[in-house]
């Protein structure tokens, strides 16, 4: 998956993707060069090779 899909996949979610839509990205993706993740806002964050910065969280069931 390309940064731009990434990006498209994000907007079209609005940014609220489900775990199984972050491991398709994290399979197939080989422009991601960083991964990240922020506690206090519960955000995560992809960096790819070809600087986009994509910010996002995960829908989980058992959030707590």
């Amino acid at each position: 998956m390309k940064s731009q899909e990434i990006e498209e996949l994000l907007e079209l979610k609005n940014y609220l993707i489900s775990i199984q839509d972050y491991v398709d990205i994290l399979r197939t993706s080989p422009q991601i060069r960083d991964l990240a993740y922020d506690k206090e806002e519960d955000n995560f964050y992809i960096e790819t090779d070809d600087r986009y910065r994509l910010k996002f969280k995960l829908d989980c069931i058992n959030k707590k």
